[in-house]
């Protein structure tokens, strides 16, 4: 991807995710329009039209490449890039107006299976993260690392539960065991915001078992390019079709893998 395509597709992630954010925020207050697509799993009309207002964006600016959605599924493009899109992760949070929720975009390369670019909008807090590949992590314009803590037992870590109940069970056994190694134990209620938190040192590892591809693709890349380090509950490389994510600053993120060996839990998964 030569530098005036990277350039256009920094640009239009930023944009159409801020559009995106900017529907969401204004409607935050609003009565819902609450719809059941699931087993404890709901939609909203702003997902709906936030996902709408990011598809037209990044197929105006790139035709040809396919897009992944959350709401609307995949359509197939005639490029090697996927565009993988959340329009509201958290929208439970949403819904309930607790204001913890995002908007998540990814470019995808299906020939080398990297994602190239990531952009995350926070903004109930005004908060936009950018990563592209080999070029860093930034929120609001300025270079974020993630935490440069090694210890475990001081650590404040970030898990999600999911609405599979077979999933929920594991990561609450999982998480009851692994909080009394660690300072604190924090659930969002938003992976993609967990994720960025992690980033930028908020938080200093996450750990999920059962997340999609438009939770993890923008916030895997914003880590990684944050000097964090993201692999599956047996400690080998993330793959966006892996489900499963263990993630943090590399040392901090070794030993949480081994907590997770050491409970089982990995060779359950």
């Amino acid at each position: 991807m030569d530098a005036t395509t990277r350039e256009l597709a920094r640009r239009t992630a930023i944009e159409a995710a801020t559009a995106a954010a900017a529907i969401a925020h204004e409607g935050f207050l609003a009565p819902r329009q609450i719809t059941a697509k699931g087993h404890n799993d709901i939609v909203t009309e702003i997902d709906l039209a936030a996902e709408e207002t990011i598809c037209r964006a990044l197929g105006a600016a790139f035709p040809a490449d396919g897009i992944l959605a959350e709401e609307r599924g995949q359509s197939a493009g005639n490029s090697p890039y996927l565009w993988i899109i959340d329009p509201l992760d958290g929208t439970h949070n949403y819904a309930n107006q607790l204001p913890f929720w995002c908007v998540s975009i990814a470019r995808y390369n299906t020939a080398t299976r990297q994602v190239e670019l990531g952009v995350i909008a926070d903004p109930m807090h005004g908060e936009t993260y950018v990563a592209e590949r080999g070029q860093g992590a930034q929120l609001n314009g300025r270079r974020i690392q993630v935490s440069a803590l090694t210890d475990m037992q001081q650590s404040i870590i970030g898990c999600d539960i999911g609405y599979v109940q077979a999933i929920s069970d594991r990561m609450l056994h999982t998480a009851v065991h692994v909080q009394p190694d660690v300072r604190r134990l924090r659930i969002l209620g938003s992976a993609v915001l967990a994720m960025a938190y992690v980033a930028c040192g908020r938080l200093d590892t996450f750990f999920h078992l059962h997340l999609q591809p438009w939770d993890l693709a923008a916030a895997w890349l914003l880590i990684e390019e944050a000097g964090g380090l993201c692999t599956n509950w047996r400690g080998e490389p993330t793959q966006l079709e892996d489900r499963e994510i263990v993630a943090g600053p590399p040392a901090l993120q070794r030993a949480l893998v081994d907590r997770l060996l050491n409970l089982g839990e990995a060779g359950a998964s």
